[in-house]
Parts: structure tokens; C-alpha cells; sequence
């Protein structure tokens, strides 16, 4: 079976993701996602906030993009479902899907606290790799699959909604969900 190859400005956003990654990891924030002034700014928690609705959006749409599918929109009820769906999880951080059958959903869990957006983002955009649009067939190998990537650039997915908590063990859950749900029937994605 033929391989899509990934297309150059999905390898450079998953690039970017890492890099990224990487400098977020070596700020100065304290692991609570204060700025580290030991002063309660709320003025500066919503900017990270929409800083990071900024990032979410990106990143899904830019991959959206590459298939020339239409940018997703943020719902902040789909958002406020996610939010109370990731804090569920807090104990156990297990990437479980939510009863919440109304909405397509994609969950990532990383280890430690240092994630951003565009990198949790990156790794469901990554399956794109495996995923053939000429047969819309799937070649991951075992363990991996392409519905997160065929999720994120679902067309008629027209609103998004996140959520992300460190957990009691110090990872990082995401909660994307997606209305309306995508991977249903037997269609392509885009």
C-alpha cells in the first residue's frame, strides 16, 4: 500500500513544536504556570490562557490548511466540557476517551509538565505519515494509528475545544474535543 508522504510544512510544524518544546521546558515559569514572582497575576494567567487558545488554534489549522480544509473555530463551551472531562483525570492521567459521544475527541498524556500546545498538537499531525488519502487507508504500526490526524482535519469539524492539566503525577493531559465529530462513515476525511 502507497504512503502519503509528509507534506514539508507539516515536518517544519512538527519541528517547530520541538523546538519549542524545548525552550518552554527551560523558562523560568514555576511548575504551577505562574511566572515564577511568587504574586498571583491574574492579568497574566489569561494572556498565557489565550496565548495558549492562540497556539491550540494554530496548530490545528495549519495542518487543516495543508489539506485546504476550512480553520476551526474556539467554542469555549466545548472548551469548558473538555476542561471538566480533563480534570477527571487528574488522578489517574490515563488517556481514556470521555463519555461525551457528541463530540470527536483527541487526548494526549506526556510526561512531566513542560508540554506546549503546538507540540501535543504535532503529535497527532505526525500520523499524516501513515495516512494514504488514494485507498484512505491507515498503515500505522502496531500501537499507532491515524484517527487523531484524520480528527484534526476532518471537514466538516467546524469548532474546537481544549483543555490541559498537569496531573497528580506531574504529566500533562490534553483534552481536545470537536464539533462536529469526525471519522464517521466510511468518507475521507478532507
Amino acid at each position: 500500500m502507497a504512503r502519503t508522504r509528509v507534506p514539508s510544512h507539516l515536518s517544519i510544524l512538527l519541528l517547530l513544536a520541538v523546538l519549542s518544546m524545548c525552550a518552554h521546558s527551560s523558562a523560568s515559569a514555576g511548575d504551577d504556570g505562574s511566572s515564577g514572582t511568587g504574586v498571583d497575576d491574574g492579568e497574566g494567567r489569561h494572556a498565557r490562557a489565550a496565548a495558549t487558545v492562540a497556539e491550540l488554534l494554530s496548530a490545528h489549522n495549519a495542518a487543516r490548511q495543508a489539506v485546504g480544509v476550512p480553520p476551526l473555530t474556539w467554542s469555549p463551551q466545548i472548551a469548558g466540557y473538555a476542561k471538566d472531562y480533563a480534570r477527571s483525570r487528574r488522578g489517574d492521567c490515563t488517556p481514556r476517551r470521555s463519555p461525551l459521544f457528541y463530540f470527536g475527541e483527541n487526548l494526549f498524556v506526556g510526561r512531566g509538565r513542560h508540554w506546549n500546545a503546538t507540540a501535543m498538537v504535532a503529535s497527532w499531525v505526525a500520523e499524516a505519515q501513515w495516512y494514504d488519502y488514494g485507498s484512505n487507508s491507515c498503515a500505522a504500526p502496531p500501537g499507532a494509528g491515524c484517527l487523531r490526524y484524520t480528527q484534526v482535519v476532518w471537514r466538516n469539524t467546524t469548532q474546537l475545544g481544549c483543555a490541559r492539566i498537569v496531573c497528580d503525577s506531574g504529566d500533562t493531559f490534553l483534552a481536545c474535543d470537536y464539533f462536529p465529530p469526525g471519522n464517521y462513515g466510511t468518507g475521507r476525511p478532507y
